[in-house]
Formats: C-alpha cells, sequence, structure tokens
C-alpha cells in the first residue's frame, strides 16, 4: 500500500476517533490531551510505515510531505495548543476571559503576519517551490533562523511541513477563539429551529449528521478549517434540525453492523440514477 493511501486511512479513523473523544464528559482539558495522545499514536502509526518505505516518485513524496504529514502535525499543534489555551484561562468574569482570548488572538495574528509569506504560499495553493520545500534530498533554505530546526529529524519532516502545520494549526485556533468570542459576546445566532425559516431538514437526523462529517472529512468548507461543531452548528440551524448532541448521534453511526455510511450510498444511488436516466439533461 502507497504511503499516501496509509496514511488517508489512518488520518480518517483519527479523525473519527477525535469526534468520538468529545462525548466524554465536559472537562476540556482531559478531552484536549487525550485528543493530543490520539494524534501522536496516529503520528508514530506514519512514522514506523514511513521508515521502510521508500518513495516511487518526487510528487508522491512531495504530497505527502506537503498534504498529510502537515496535517497530522497540524492536529498535533491544534491540541497542544488548545491544552494551553484552557489551562491558562481565567476563571472568570466574562470581561477577563474576552481579554485572555483576545490577547491570544492577537499573538496569533502577529505569528501569521510573520510568516505571511507562506501563509500566502498555502492559502493560494501554490506550488512552484513544491520541490525545495517538501523533497528530503533538497536544499532547504531555512526561512528563518531557529535553533530547533538543527534537531530536525528529517527521516519524518521537512522544515517546511513544520511550518505548515503550524500555520493550519494556528488558523484552526484562531477559529476556535473566534466562536468562544462570539459566544461570549452574545453573537451566535438563534437557532432556525426555534423561528421560521423556509428551508427544514425533512429526513432522519443521523442522516444529516452522516452528511456533516462528510463535509468535514472532505474538506470543502473553508478549505477544511472549518470547526466540526461549526459545521453541525450551522447546518443544523440553516434547515431547522437541533443538532446539539451530534457528537452522540455519529459514536451510533459508527458502530453500525451494516453500512456506516448509508445515507451517503443512497445519494450516490439516487444521483447515478438521475444521470443514467438522462433526466438531468433536461
Amino acid at each position: 500500500m502507497s504511503i499516501t493511501n496509509y496514511s488517508e486511512q489512518v488520518l480518517t479513523n483519527l479523525r473519527r476517533d477525535l469526534g468520538i473523544l468529545m462525548l466524554d464528559g465536559d472537562n476540556k482539558l482531559i478531552q484536549f490531551e487525550s485528543a493530543f495522545f490520539l494524534v501522536d499514536k496516529a503520528l508514530a502509526k506514519v512514522k514506523h510505515y514511513l521508515s521502510s518505505y521508500e518513495f516511487k516518485t518526487e510528487e508522491e513524496e512531495i504530497t505527502f510531505f506537503k498534504d498529510l504529514m502537515s496535517e497530522f502535525l497540524k492536529e498535533s499543534v491544534y491540541f497542544s495548543e488548545l491544552f494551553n489555551l484552557e489551562s491558562s484561562k481565567p476563571p472568570g468574569p466574562k470581561k477577563e476571559i474576552k481579554r485572555y482570548f483576545e490577547g491570544e488572538l492577537k499573538s496569533i495574528r502577529s505569528f501569521l503576519r510573520n510568516n505571511q509569506n507562506l501563509y500566502n504560499y498555502l492559502l493560494l495553493n501554490k506550488t512552484n517551490q513544491d520541490k525545495v520545500f517538501f523533497l528530503r534530498s533538497s536544499m532547504t533554505p531555512i526561512y528563518k533562523p531557529n535553533l530547533f530546526w538543527q534537531t530536525l529529524d528529517t527521516r519524518f519532516c521537512t522544515v517546511y511541513t513544520l511550518y505548515f502545520a503550524r500555520i493550519k494549526g494556528s488558523l484552526a485556533l484562531s477559529e476556535f477563539i473566534d466562536y468562544q468570542l462570539k459566544l461570549l459576546n452574545g453573537d451566535e445566532p438563534e437557532p432556525s429551529y426555534k423561528r421560521k425559516n423556509p428551508l427544514h431538514w425533512t429526513g432522519k437526523k443521523v442522516e444529516l449528521v452522516e452528511l456533516v462529517y462528510a463535509l468535514k472529512q472532505t474538506g470543502v468548507i473553508n478549505h477544511g478549517r472549518a470547526d466540526l461543531k461549526e459545521i453541525a452548528h450551522r447546518m443544523g440551524s440553516f434547515l431547522g434540525m437541533n443538532l446539539q448532541d451530534f457528537y452522540k448521534t455519529f459514536s451510533e453511526i459508527s458502530i453500525r453492523k451494516k453500512s456506516r455510511t448509508a445515507f451517503l450510498d443512497t445519494l450516490r444511488d439516487r444521483l447515478t440514477d438521475y444521470l443514467e436516466k438522462g433526466e438531468a439533461l433536461n
């Protein structure tokens, strides 16, 4: 099996496990710490597989270090920073918590400004420097002097894999903090199931949850950086469905004995049937 396919499988399982983990209690510190160790375990699997693997092409190596390894490391950065954020958060009142979150958000924005060129490279999906940034054999120029790079284990990473991971993790953390500030400011919109809405989800709740997770895993919302809870909230709000306990619903999906993607399978079959009948051309 290629390292790409293997890593994608591990990443899919990791994200599933992270989703289920959020079911366990209200202690955020325990959740974030447990999530970090889940990521660490997944990384260990990928590193072990990589240690005896030879890339077939430069393109395969670039894809792995640019898109996959940086995604694992991004999750590591994200949950370690979430743990630090939560453990350092003042106990209250709201004014102090807001000031704390705003200060953290300011630090993240400062980091992104200091790495604006790489941030743009990531944001614009550029590829012109990929061979320099993501091939281990390349003479990678050091973007900024940093003693840490001298101890970098280049068997499993490149300098710019770490840069990309840090940028991705910072963006995810920024979205989390921004959402928390909205809650503190009372800016969260009232769910649509409590007000009039011309569009209503008339299927089963479990089907909408299945769709929410599929949208998250395919990375089609906010370039894959949208928080799962935010997607569920927005989808539920827009379609008049209360998805506050969507993690519990997903845990039921994950232990199905038959197809765990029953609704997505139905969507594919219905669309395929529609196209084959030629109705889409009318």
